[in-house]
């Protein structure tokens, strides 16, 4: 009687513990905001240098993709958006190249992020959806009558693959803050992620898809929220906030943010796996999901895949790198110093890239008046998350050339001199901190402004004290900025049309005079600190 009691409790463990004849597996790879990485980088996701170990790049996935392929029976490959913008690769070829490669490694999906539609409507619609293959996806999104029959037309709110036998829907999403964020102009309409995906993922349940993927460009927040909210949904694949996940030890420097995968309960009782693989093409994520018959997910597991080259691939991209020589090898200045423009710096604190671009700008817009003013504009903001890449300055000897600066600001635009009162520049500041903690890319780097945060007080009064460089005045000093006064400062063009949220700029414009995207000079070594012009209390 033990003996059979015993054998009983055995098979009833065995039966929690190895797949039943029914599951079936499916592998997901993705990626997401690559940000023109086609190339391999360095540790830092930078230029990588002669003597340094590289990583990512479109060759390594290649090789990576091609080998779990051959390994793997059921196997979707995805990407969560932003492949547009971040090196001189976009700068030349403005999507191209992400068509050629994606189409290259056989991609099935992939969603928009925000910044595929940096170059507008027509900049995303030619070249890239003119040449790429796989299914772009998003349901979130809704064009009104002038572009239902044109760009309306080039994706899909979701796509139901067939996989080994099995189908699979694949909806997309959109992070509802584009418009903010980017330029998609005023014919699209980006609506709330949870309240739009459910009814696409019920109609797929009517349609006998019992296995749903949610891939996405929204930030790892909206994902979880996603795997909660939307009853169907099994799987959240996303992307934006560059979030790195793995299990066990990280193998190489990212910041690690949480298990791979996250694992959410939905309301409806299911444990649903939420994944990102970081960014720049570092890492291909690698999850694999067993389901039940019924499409329950049973099982997942994996991590980011830390990415060596395929020959073929790899002589494509010398290719296409060709014509990228002559344009960017051109050397226009040297750095003593790294030129940081990590997450961790730009979007948290003063970063020395930021103050070297905003001292640039200003010492580009300094004209000499009379003798009672030194100059017509002493000031200059921006967002911290339009710097992009860092500098080395132990690659090339510290020499940085035209690609550097493409990859560092890789956004077109202008620097352009506005001059607005100083309740308006308060409250861009107190919008600039209203997110602090999140890597949000509204944080400004500055010049000529000395600004004390308390970010333990809510949003919207952590502005404790603003000072600003005087122009008024023959020895330049930091006064206090007055709510009434008008000040002139030096921005990028971004920012005056209300990129990042800032409508308080754009509403608040007094006056506007454009500007141009370079310093029109030839600086020599430079040396940038960071000198405590943010003081946290």
């Amino acid at each position: 009687m033990t003996h059979t009691i015993f054998l009983l409790l055995l098979i009833l463990l065995l039966g929690t513990a190895v797949p039943s004849a029914a599951d079936w597996t499916l592998v997901l790879l993705h990626t997401n905001d690559v940000h023109a990485r086609v190339e391999e980088t360095s540790v830092h996701s930078i230029k990588c240098g002669r003597e340094e170990k590289c990583y990512g790049g479109v060759a390594r996935r290649a090789t990576e993709i091609r080998r779990i392929r051959s390994e793997e029976p059921n196997v979707l490959l995805l990407d969560a958006g932003d492949q547009f913008q971040g090196t001189v690769w976009f700068t030349l070829y403005k999507g191209a190249e992400a068509a050629h490669f994606m189409n290259r490694l056989g991609y099935d999906a992939m969603v928009f992020g925000n910044h595929e539609f940096d170059n507008g409507i027509d900049g995303l619609m030619k070249p890239f959806l003119r040449d790429i293959n796989c299914s772009i996806l998003s349901a979130n999104i809704r064009p009104d009558s002038t572009l239902a029959s044109t760009f309306g037309a080039a994706f899909q709110p979701y796509k139901i693959f067939e996989v080994g036998g099995q189908r699979v829907g694949v909806v997309g999403y959109t992070s509802r803050e584009t418009p903010a964020l980017s330029q998609p102009g005023p014919h699209l309409e980006f609506l709330e992620e949870v309240s739009t995906l459910q009814p696409i993922v019920d109609k797929l349940k009517t349609l006998g898809v019992n296995k749903i993927i949610a891939l996405g460009h929204s930030g790892i927040a909206v994902d979880r929220l996603i795997a909660r909210k939307v009853h169907g949904v099994d799987v959240v694949i996303g992307g934006h906030t560059n979030t790195f996940l793995y299990t066990g030890q990280p193998p190489s420097l990212e910041r690690l943010e949480g298990d791979y995968p996250i694992m959410e309960v939905s309301e409806d009782g299911r444990r649903v796996p939420v994944v990102q693989a970081y960014a720049f093409g570092k890492y291909l994520g690698f999850l694999k999901v067993t389901f039940d018959d019924d499409g329950n997910v049973v099982r997942s597991t994996g991590n980011p895949i830390l990415l060596d080259s395929n020959a073929a691939v790899l002589a494509e991209v010398e290719a296409w790198k060709q014509n990228l020589t002559s344009f960017t090898a051109q050397v226009v200045g040297k750095t003593l110093v790294f030129l940081n423009a990590s997450q961790s710096a730009c979007r948290f604190h003063e970063c020395n890239l930021g103050n070297l671009i905003c001292d640039a700008m200003v010492d580009n817009y300094t004209r000499s008046f009379d003798g009672e003013r030194w100059s017509n504009v002493s000031a200059c903001i921006m967002n911290g998350g339009g710097i992009r890449s860092s500098i080395d300055e132990r690659i090339y000897n510290g020499s940085v050339t035209l690609e550097d600066l493409l990859t560092v600001l890789p956004f077109a635009g202008t620097f352009d001199r506005v001059q607005l009162k100083g309740s308006t520049l308060r409250a861009a500041f107190e919008h600039g901190a209203h997110r602090y903690g999140s890597k949000a890319g509204e944080f400004l780097q500055v010049s000529g402004l000395r600004v004390v945060l308390d970010v333990s007080r809510p949003a919207g009064r952590r502005v404790r004290s603003l000072s600003i460089l005087c122009t008024q005045c023959r020895v330049p000093r930091y006064d206090p900025v007055r709510d009434a006064a008008v000040y002139a400062v030096v921005l990028p063009s971004y920012l005056v049309t209300g990129g990042d949220g800032f409508n308080v700029i754009k509403n608040g414009i007094l006056e506007h005079s454009i500007g141009s995207g370079s310093t029109g000079s030839e600086p020599a070594a430079l040396h940038p600190e960071t000198d405590q012009r943010f003081w946290y209390l």
